[in-house]
């Protein structure tokens, strides 16, 4: 591997080391996620490398010996304001980059370019953050090959009807019909699934033009934010916050 790199990442978390350094997580589209250090990064004028859910191209050196990485340099190419000031949007931002380091995915480019689409669409409509962390959700679900079509049981392959509720199966991680569910803690009601559905194929940006109602936005916000705790088998830390 060189050691001097160029990567283009997102700050998914940003940490105090000692007095001195600052520890950092960046997902790229090619290297996925990765730590690094800034040394010196709490003062001077290091200070302002890799603000949390900023975008940037990092100037990264390799210790092949250490094995980690160090950040020297940073081009911002995103640098977010309107997010910090609510927050609603900061939590819900700080769920989209842990969501980032927990589900595994063959294809980062993906998953980097949906990050990067939710945090710019969180800062142009912070007020907006349910439905788009509703389609940001299901959107990395798909990515990631765990969302079913919705139109019949993964189990039983039965043909689900449209007013059929559907609830949940943790040995298959997806929504299946009452008898081959095994928990009634996830709950998929006809309308919801009617919009997931709808946008299943669509893009992102695509799905947030869809409306959705008010009421139906926070009933699936908390059937999705179930979905994928269940799916990474062990609560996130925004989730169990309470204030998504």
């Amino acid at each position: 591997m060189e050691r001097n790199l160029k990567v283009r990442a997102v700050v998914t978390s940003v940490k105090n080391l000692g007095d001195i350094h600052k520890s950092v997580s960046l997902f790229s589209p090619e290297l996925g996620l990765i730590y690094a250090t800034i040394y010196g990064g709490r003062k001077g004028k290091k200070s302002s490398l890799a603000s949390l859910f900023s975008v940037g191209d990092f100037q990264v050196y390799y210790n092949p010996v250490k094995n980690e990485y160090s950040i020297t340099e940073e081009d911002n190419l995103f640098l977010p304001q309107n997010i910090s000031l609510d927050i609603l949007s900061t939590y819900t931002a700080s769920y989209f980059c842990e969501t980032v380091t927990r589900i595994k995915t063959d294809t980062p480019d993906q998953v980097y370019n949906l990050l990067v689409s939710a945090l710019l669409a969180l800062e142009k409509s912070p007020e907006s953050h349910r439905k788009i962390l509703i389609d940001y959700t299901w959107k990395l679900l798909n990515i990631s090959g765990t969302a079913a079509d919705l139109t019949e049981c993964p189990s039983c392959s039965r043909r689900l009807p449209e007013d059929e509720v559907l609830y949940f199966s943790t040995s298959l991680m997806t929504p299946v019909c009452r008898a081959c569910s095994d928990t009634d803690s996830i709950v998929l009601l006809p309308g919801s699934r009617k919009y997931l559905i709808y946008t299943q194929n669509m893009s992102f940006e695509e799905a947030l033009s869809v409306q959705l109602y008010e009421t139906a936005q926070e009933r699936l916000t908390q059937t999705l934010l179930r979905y994928i705790n269940a799916f990474c088998r062990y609560p996130l830390k925004t989730i169990s916050s309470g204030m998504l």
